[in-house]
């Protein structure tokens, strides 16, 4: 009998693209609750053969399916883990979530009302943290407000809870001096497309 730690788990999203995973929970937290198919085999290439089978049934020998995105530029990251915050409203019931870079959530939270400001600066600061356990070194945003608060420490005095904000840039500043491997980096929205924990709200 083969053991659940000799598997691997390949599993395709609503858009055709393949995700490989090492153990039963990760995967299972990618295709709980959703339409996504899975399969399990004791190689990556067994696992392509039998997903290919259950999608496409008598034509096992197809190799993958047509994906809709377009290729991804040489320069798109493949390190690090990322944060998004999205917000109904600016101030507005707010959240934030982190992932990794192929969309994996790892981390989300509901705030309360809040601005889009104070729910990307909840968000990096719990990448922050959850990087320091995990050893991430790579930490990407796209929130340029953010990073420039955290930067220079210059808060407008029109800005939306001030007090807070100033708190909270002060506290990831520390995080950072504390933790100097940790690189917090822009994403670039423009060449790469939306950040893989992109809300689709903003």
């Amino acid at each position: 009998m083969v053991k659940t730690s000799q598997k691997v788990y390949l599993a395709q999203d609503e858009e055709g693209v393949r995700h490989l995973f090492s153990s039963w929970s990760e995967c299972e937290k990618f295709v709980k609750g959703t339409s996504r198919r899975f399969v399990s085999g004791p190689t990556a290439t067994d696992a392509e053969q039998r997903l290919n089978q259950l999608i496409h049934p008598g034509n096992a020998r197809i190799q993958s399916p047509k994906k809709s995105k377009p290729a991804r530029p040489a320069s798109y990251p493949t390190l690090g883990i990322c944060s998004d915050a999205g917000t109904h409203g600016n101030p507005g019931p707010c959240s934030f979530r982190v992932t990794r870079l192929d969309g994996h959530i790892l981390l989300e939270k509901e705030l309360g009302v809040h601005s889009n400001n104070y729910a990307a600066l909840a968000g990096i600061g719990a990448m922050i943290q959850s990087a320091i356990v995990s050893g991430e070194k790579l930490l990407w945003t796209d929130s340029q407000i953010a990073l420039g608060w955290i930067a220079n420490g210059r808060i407008g005095m029109q800005v939306h809870e001030r007090e807070t904000i100033i708190r909270m840039v002060q506290k990831i500043q520390a995080l950072l001096q504390r933790h100097p491997e940790i690189e917090l980096r822009k994403w670039k929205t423009r060449e790469w497309g939306q950040i893989p924990a992109d809300y689709g709200r903003k």
